[in-house]
């Protein structure tokens, strides 16, 4: 599969965007995001891509990756595991339909793993299997937005 460079959502940020980026900084520290938030539900009702920090539970734990969110793509709702050091992991296709069961508090043991106040387990289900999965808190509304999309094309 072919990829091209996808631009991180408002509650995914990388230590090099906010080096390369200062502002961005500046707008996590003052409450700023939710702007950037909104302007990423515009730019996905636009057809631009959008990729969000996500933590799936697979086997029992929670694995790094993003969720990349291209409303023009054949696939457009994607996990992409976190490669580490050039090891080959194959992107994870979510299929739609969906069917979301809703957005939870990160609790328990969960809480040593996913910051409880920064991220919220989302339980949905698609065309081949249950998936619950951590995404940032202010990313949420643009996850549920995408999955609806897929919805309503489908």
């Amino acid at each position: 599969m072919g990829r091209r460079e996808v631009r991180r959502a408002a509650g995914t940020q990388a230590v090099s965007d906010l080096l390369r980026h200062p502002k961005r900084l500046a707008e996590l520290l003052v409450g700023a995001a939710p702007a950037r938030a909104e302007a990423d539900l515009v730019a996905l009702r636009a057809g631009e891509a959008r990729a969000v920090a996500a933590f799936p539970r697979i086997d029992g734990r929670f694995r790094q990756g993003l969720l990349i969110l291209d409303p023009g793509a054949p696939t457009p709702v994607l996990w992409r595991p976190y490669r580490l050091l050039g090891r080959v992991r194959e992107d994870v296709v979510l299929t739609g339909p969906f069917h979301v069961h809703g957005a939870s508090q990160v609790t328990g043991r969960d809480g040593m793993v996913i910051d409880k106040e920064q991220f919220r387990l989302l339980s949905l289900r698609d065309a081949d299997r249950p998936w619950e999965i951590a995404v940032p808190v202010i990313d949420l509304p643009l996850v549920r937005a995408a999955l609806h999309a897929v919805n309503v094309r489908d």
